[in-house]
């Protein structure tokens, strides 16, 4: 067996241990969540009939659902882009839509190996265009973990960077103004011949910046206006050292940023997207707040 058949054998095996080692957290956990009060929800809203069920979206209203909405957070989940649904982060979507009295949109997306790189951003463009047309939609402030980190900063160089829309081979602009992004846990450093970057970019046609969402921060903020960033993670994070390396990007660019590293206590483990999963602690709470600090600049 050649070398490259060899990879993406490994590549594939460990794709298949993370989706089940996923479903044995993330099952109990969604069994057992107690959804706060005082939120109204429009559910499985289709954006993109073409994707054949994963082009749904939530929107979680503070009080009563509204028809018309101009500003929004746009949420994305996680799971190293092969893996999740809207699900896993509807918990702490209604607690930040709650704490920041602004309504916040959920949404699914096609996971790799079905969907790109690129494909996974032309349906963010997708459903973008659709609240546009359908809601009113014209600012947002993008938020997401892990995996979902890193395309909630995509999504701010895709409304406001025509250059990263084109190398993502994406014609429409979703004429949708982004206005700040709360990474929570992100994995901001791939590797295209590794989990999950192989995925993302099977023809090795995108550019290399996208590897390194350091890089693509300074690149794209250098041809368009900065927007305030929030990176969230913890002593016990997984990502600890990718959030890190982002923290020095901004900071060696002059981009402005708040950075919070939260500290285990005796009953709560700061572990990886920690304020996904227990958005009801007070460093969950915390991250939120400053979430929307960075949406009322």
């Amino acid at each position: 067996m050649c070398l490259r058949k060899l990879m993406i054998k490994r590549i594939d095996a460990e794709r298949l241990a993370f989706i089940n080692k996923c479903i044995e957290w993330d099952t109990p956990r969604l069994k057992n969540e107690e959804y706060p009060e005082g939120v109204s929800i429009s559910e499985d809203v289709v954006y993109d009939p073409s994707t054949g069920g994963s082009g749904l979206l939530d929107i979680y209203f503070p009080g009563d659902a509204k028809d018309i909405f101009e500003e929004a957070f746009f949420l994305i989940h996680g799971g190293a882009f092969v893996y999740g649904s809207k699900e896993l982060d509807k918990n702490y979507g209604m607690h930040l839509a709650l704490r920041s009295g602004l309504p916040v949109v959920n949404i699914n997306y096609s996971l790799m190996p079905e969907k790109d790189l690129a494909g996974e951003a032309e349906e963010i463009v997708n459903a973008l265009s659709f609240l546009r047309t359908n809601y009113g939609l014209k600012k947002i402030h993008t938020t997401g973990d892990s995996a979902g980190a890193y395309l909630a900063l995509l999504t701010v160089f895709l409304c406001n960077d025509p250059n990263v829309r084109e190398d993502l081979n994406i014609t429409e602009d979703p004429g949708i103004n982004c206005l700040s992004s709360g990474l929570i846990c992100g994995g901001f450093l791939r590797n295209r011949n590794g989990f999950p970057g192989y995925y993302m970019d099977k023809d090795k046609t995108l550019p290399d910046y996208l590897m390194d969402m350091g890089k693509a921060t300074a690149l794209s903020f250098g041809r368009t206006h900065n927007v305030p960033l929030a990176v969230i993670t913890g002593d016990k994070d997984s990502m600890l050292k990718e959030c890190n390396y982002y923290k020095t990007c901004l900071d060696k660019e002059g981009i402005p940023n708040s950075f919070y590293k939260a500290v285990s206590a005796e009953d709560r483990v700061m572990f990886h997207v920690f304020p996904v999963a227990c958005p009801f602690w007070p460093e969950s709470q915390k991250a939120i707040d400053m979430f929307v600090e960075n949406a009322r600049i």
